[in-house]
């Protein structure tokens, strides 16, 4: 089973290297999938999304962004990477209050929400101690998160709180490995301006056969700048226990280009992806809105490993 070790680490280094971590050489981790960027229009600006208030996927960036959402919101995508690796979730986020006829917005009491985060590869091939031209047939990996997140705006402020419990479950082969974490954010606005910090994976570790490894866990910091409706820049900085500080950033430029549609385009860059090669670091995307649907798509290069493309949809009620 030593080359169906080594295909499982290299896939496992490949989720983050393509495109989203070529520095994790300097640590180790379990459950590397957790430091991946969920959402067409995150991945487009770089992933510096902990600061954007009022989007389900908060539940992955910083939970306390739930507390601002005013609507029920379903989301869901795929991330296409090489040799049929594939990166899919889905997300529910649904306000306290959106059944009720009270005379108070939906978000008072804060948003719930429940999601799915999945990486999985299949037809690894399996060999033996001997090396030998035919593989003794095949095997899949898989890891997976399940999530509930609440955040709630704090009662006459504009400070808003969130956390996010999460089991996290990687297979190899016929082994399994489950853990428990939890995610812990804030998150500030005021005007066009918002702040927010947290960490994700605060404790854990995954122990797959003889060997146990931490989660991935991160301290982060971020801030965004709307200065008017058509335009939004982000920033962030994430601090990963077991590496070097990431930076990121993004630009959006939205325009309306029909009644009630709006298209948008977006840019960012990674520091963690920065040695891809090439284009390394940057990202790219576009998006339509159009009454509460919104369509998004994403561009990172992954140097040797290809291209990553990854498509969203999020839909508001």
């Amino acid at each position: 089973m030593r080359r169906a070790g080594l295909s499982a680490r290299f896939l496992v280094l490949a989720a983050l290297a393509a495109p989203a971590a070529a520095a994790v050489g300097r640590g180790s981790s379990g459950a590397t999938f957790l430091r991946l960027t969920p959402g067409a229009r995150a991945s487009a600006l770089g992933g510096a999304y902990g600061a954007l208030p009022g989007d389900s996927l908060s539940t992955h960036y910083n939970p306390a962004g739930l507390g601002l959402l005013e609507r029920l919101e379903a989301a869901g995508g795929r991330e296409a990477r090489f040799e049929g690796l594939s990166y899919d979730y889905a997300v529910l986020s649904v306000p306290v209050l959106s059944w009720t006829d009270k005379a108070r917005r939906v978000s008072d009491f804060g948003t719930a929400a429940i999601s799915v985060y999945s990486l999985s590869a299949s037809g690894i091939e399996r060999r033996g101690l001997v090396e030998t031209d035919a593989p003794a047939g095949a095997f899949a990996s898989s890891d997976r998160a399940y999530a509930l997140s609440y955040g709630a705006l704090l009662p006459a402020s504009k400070l808003a709180l969130g956390g996010t419990v999460k089991l996290v479950e990687s297979s190899l082969d016929s082994k399994t490995a489950r853990a428990l974490s939890a995610d812990l954010g804030a998150l500030w606005s005021r005007g066009g301006w918002t702040a927010g910090g947290g960490v994700r994976n605060a404790f854990g570790a995954m122990k797959l056969g003889s060997s146990s490894d931490p989660l991935p866990f991160v301290a982060y910091g971020a801030a965004s700048w709307r200065p008017t409706e058509l335009w939004l820049a982000v920033v962030e900085a994430d601090l990963p226990r077991q590496d070097s500080m990431v930076f990121a950033f993004g630009a959006e430029r939205r325009a309306r280009v029909a009644a009630g549609v709006f298209a948008a385009a977006r840019a960012g860059w990674r520091s963690e992806r920065a040695d891809a090669g090439g284009f390394g670091g940057v990202s790219g995307g576009f998006g339509v809105s159009w009454k509460g649907l919104d369509v998004d798509f994403a561009w990172m290069p992954g140097g040797r490993l290809g291209d990553v493309l990854q498509y969203s949809v999020k839909a508001r009620f």
